[in-house]
């Protein structure tokens, strides 16, 4: 869905999941005061009910606590693993030699290195099977970098979804492809990223519907794992991608799936939420068969997200958009 015009002209600085939540509450005829601009911390008031929201799914019906829970990946798979939800083997770090110490128990494992308290795909790395040393070791800084804790566990194959949980439904679900390009035979991966850049649902800072694909060091060293640079020219029709990680954030496509999940999915998601004790959540999960009946072999639930973005199911890359912002504001108990 695009968005050649701000969704909200004079509100252009705020993320774009805020903006959903103005737009859908000056519609109900409920008043709006920006508390701040930069926090994207809202008060909303109809007649004598009033609540606070920031960064559009932070609001009073989650506690403190459900927010450290969901926040904390260690704490989050334990509240998980506890319920009976399949989560991914692994274990936990608070030192960088504890970690570096490891490579050999990995080395001959797909593995996924993330820190504990990071949202946004920030700080995550995925290493190959027998990756060198130098890189295990480099995505174990880049962890670290983030947090004081990482987190080392089995790298688990298929497509990576995003539930979004709003009380006890499932509103929205979404295919979150990484950042990548798809060669025409001519142009360079540079050129083909500059290109795909020139959507005007991409931007930067969580103000457009999409995010710019950056071409940084980390997009370097995926690229260099398959023998190419920003120089390569990419055979015509071949896919080319420059993170491992899928986060929309970080230049990753939406595609909206919500009506194609088998409904045993959606379950776990909503068991996940409740074994945090969440009311408005993103659960990520990955599965190779997300259209089939959940097997333990082939999914897992990677994370429960405290702070799930509005916009990437509102405005997807493709397929239907779902009204979102409205279903919060109910939740609020708004008319």
């Amino acid at each position: 869905m695009s968005l050649p015009k701000p969704l909200l002209p004079g509100w252009e600085d705020l993320e774009i999941s805020t903006q959903i939540i103005i737009r859908d509450a000056i519609k109900r005829g409920i008043s709006v005061d920006v508390i701040d601009r930069k926090e994207n911390f809202l008060r909303l008031k109809q007649g004598s009910h009033v609540e606070f929201v920031k960064e559009a799914s932070k609001t009073r019906l989650d506690s403190l606590m459900t927010y450290l829970v969901m926040e904390n990946k260690i704490a989050s798979k334990l509240v998980l693993s506890e319920h009976g939800v399949r989560v991914p083997i692994g274990r936990d770090y608070g030192s960088m030699d504890g970690a570096l110490g490891d490579y050999a128990f990995f080395q001959n494992k797909k593995k996924v290195i993330k820190p504990v308290t990071t949202n946004f795909g920030i700080g995550i790395g995925i290493s190959n099977r027998n990756d060198p040393f130098d890189s295990y070791a480099y995505y174990v800084k880049e962890a670290f970098s983030h947090s004081s804790s990482i987190i080392i566990e089995e790298f688990m194959e298929g497509p990576e979804y995003r539930f979004l949980v709003l009380g006890e439904e499932v509103v929205a679900v979404c295919n979150r492809v990484p950042a990548n390009v798809v060669g025409d035979g001519v142009h360079s991966i540079a050129e083909l990223v500059q290109e795909k850049n020139k959507d005007p649902r991409r931007g930067e800072g969580h103000i457009t519907a999409l995010e710019k694909i950056q071409m940084t060091d980390v997009e370097q060293l995926v690229l260099s794992g398959l023998g190419y640079d920003f120089s390569t020219v990419p055979k015509n029709g071949e896919q080319v991608f420059l993170r491992k990680n899928s986060n929309i954030s970080t230049g990753g496509d939406s595609i909206d799936v919500t009506d194609l999940v088998h409904p045993e999915f959606k379950t776990i998601a909503l068991q996940a939420a409740k074994a945090a004790n969440a009311v408005i959540c993103g659960i990520d999960i990955i599965s190779s068969a997300i259209e089939e009946k959940p097997n333990p072999e082939r999914y897992a639930v990677l994370e429960i997200n405290f702070n799930p973005v509005l916009y990437i199911h509102e405005f997807p890359y493709s397929g239907k958009p779902r009204e979102v912002g409205d279903k919060i504001l109910n939740l609020l108990g708004f008319t």
